[in-house]
């Protein structure tokens, strides 16, 4: 499977780059950070994340869970490290890494994958924007 899956790689990155372009050009005017790339790089968009900006009133809890009740699979990226009860043994604790549990507070990762279709990124992206500028 892994070898049949890796002579479509290229043809994956494209979807998935293709994708990511629509999504940049929805959304350049909404309230919010989207991934950003060097010039000199090149990303297969692996994840789709953005950044919420809840300085300006977005409430991430109600975007989210909209999302979800939408039908759109939107995940959290990444929870931080010293949060896990592993790291808490050691006497981390909320609060030691202010930015990552700000990053952690606002970042939502969109669906992005091969086989979405234009209508299925359009529900997305109609569904967030319907959400930020309500």
């Amino acid at each position: 499977l892994g070898c049949s899956q890796l002579k479509r790689l290229d043809e994956f990155i494209n979807k998935r780059r293709d994708l990511a372009k629509r999504y940049d050009k929805a959304f350049s005017i909404l309230p919010i950070t989207l991934p950003w790339q060097h010039i000199d790089s090149y990303s297969s968009y692996h994840l789709y994340v953005i950044r919420l900006h809840q300085n300006k009133g977005t409430d991430y809890g109600k975007i989210f869970f909209n999302l979800r009740e939408l039908g759109i699979g939107v995940n959290t990226h990444y929870i931080p490290i010293h949060t896990q009860p592993y790291y808490k043994n050691f006497g981390f604790k909320k609060g030691d890494y202010p930015e990552a549990e700000n990053y952690y507070s606002e970042a939502i990762s969109l669906p992005l994958y091969p086989s979405m279709s234009i209508k299925q990124q359009n529900h997305v992206i109609n569904s967030l924007k319907s959400l930020l500028v309500a």
